[in-house]
């Protein structure tokens, strides 16, 4: 009786451009699937991958130093989540890129109204998640709230704070404004606010 196999899945090829730009800039893979990096820049690279912001993991290895015409793959080391990534060239970076391991959100802290990261990127349809350390807030979106569910406020924990879809077409950005809660009528209003963008990449 002949015995199946089981294949190991592609990488996903993700190819670096002279303008240091990510193509394409926002992949979803499967829970195993590695990505190949493809430095086609013409200069040496290195890609900087930020731990997710609530749960402070790290999805895949930073690569440093990645020379012209070189490739690298890396696995992901969690699976569930979305995770941005930045091209570095000398002392400036470009990006940022998103690659969303299986499904799962983009996660974006908040503490006193000021969210980490304040530049995010998604694939399509893809998924974020906020939520704030130590007091709620409002969101306000421009030019539309692009979420589903919408979200209009973002609460302490992220138990209280279920991820939601972001809608929209490849390259638009949306940005929003957080403001925690401030009583009208004191003279000295203790008010903390900060935004942020979100790019479906």
């Amino acid at each position: 009786m002949a015995v199946a196999r089981v294949l190991d899945p592609q990488p996903q090829q993700v190819n670096i451009n002279s303008n240091f730009d990510a193509h394409p800039a926002g992949v979803q893979i499967t829970d195993s699937q590695p990505v190949k990096f493809n430095n086609n820049s013409g200069s040496t690279i290195s890609i900087t991958f930020a731990n997710t912001a609530i749960t402070n993991q790290r999805v895949f290895n930073d690569i440093t130093n990645l020379a012209s015409g070189q490739s690298t793959t890396e696995p992901p080391l969690v699976t569930g989540v979305t995770v941005n990534y930045e091209v570095w060239w000398q002392l400036q970076n470009y990006g940022p890129f998103a690659i969303e391991v299986g499904t799962g959100p983009l996660e974006i802290s908040v503490t006193n109204g000021l969210p980490t990261p304040n530049r995010s990127a998604v694939p399509p349809n893809g998924e974020i998640q906020f939520s704030a350390t130590d007091k709620a807030c409002t969101v306000n979106w421009s030019p539309n709230n692009p979420t589903n569910p919408a979200i209009t406020t973002v609460q302490v924990g992220p138990a209280n704070n279920p991820p939601s879809t972001i809608r929209g077409s490849l390259g638009q950005a949306f940005s929003y404004s957080l403001n925690t809660d401030a009583a009208a009528h004191k003279v000295h209003k203790v008010q903390g606010g900060g935004g942020g963008t979100i790019k479906v990449t």
